[in-house]
């Protein structure tokens, strides 16, 4: 017969025999879970770290298209015709003399127009933030300050005639973020001296402060 002192140093072997694995089963459990939690988080920063990614991508390539628009825009034949013509070779003495010939002229209001609107809807692009403005300034470089010198003046007085606070905003502000691009990509301020076409048989002509 077994004697009851064997019988009890057995029972405290078995105990603590049963304590310690299950010591062991948990703490291994513990292990294997958090494991998987840090398995399922690096999961996790690899799938927003691709969406970022593809996000960034999907912008780059929007913006490509969007640049590539504007630059088809900008150099066709019929833009390049009207924005020349009417900068370069359009005269007038004052508003009245402006509108006879030209803004109330249906063969000729529509050229500057064109290029006006077309500003004003690129404006309307860099406002939003769709294109990075070195990259829209890499396309247009200074063309748009040149025009709005000469035509904002009468843009301002009709919209003063015809009651509105503000018309093209958006030419205005792709106008004023070309001369910060101008003067950060040639470190002076923009001061173009050729204004019209007789002016580059005269030598150009004195710099023209902004309206």
């Amino acid at each position: 017969m077994v004697e009851l002192e064997t019988i009890n140093m057995l029972v405290q072997i078995v105990g603590v025999s049963s304590a310690a694995i299950a010591t062991v089963v948990g703490v291994r459990s513990y292990m294997i879970s958090n494991k998987r939690a840090e398995e399922a988080k690096r999961k996790e920063q690899e799938t927003q770290e691709l969406a970022l990614k593809a996000q960034q991508q999907n912008l780059e390539t929007r913006q490509a298209q969007l640049l590539m628009q504007i630059f088809d825009r900008v150099s066709n034949k019929d833009f390049t015709r009207d924005w020349g013509e009417t900068n370069y070779f359009w005269k007038w003495t004052d508003d009245e003399d402006y509108w006879k010939k030209y803004g109330a002229n249906p063969e000729e209001y529509p050229k500057a127009k064109n290029v006006i609107d077309t500003y004003e809807g690129i404006g309307a692009i860099l406002e939003n933030k769709l294109v990075d403005p070195k990259m829209i300034y890499g396309v247009l470089r200074a063309d748009p300050i040149l025009y709005w010198e000469k035509f904002s003046p009468l843009m301002k007085k009709f919209a003063e005639r015809a009651g509105e606070s503000m018309m093209y905003p958006g030419f205005e502000l792709l106008c004023n973020e070309m001369r910060r691009q101008y003067e950060v990509a040639h470190g002076y301020k923009f001061g173009h001296r050729i204004r019209h076409a007789d002016d580059y048989l005269r030598g150009g002509v004195t710099q023209v402060q902004p309206p």
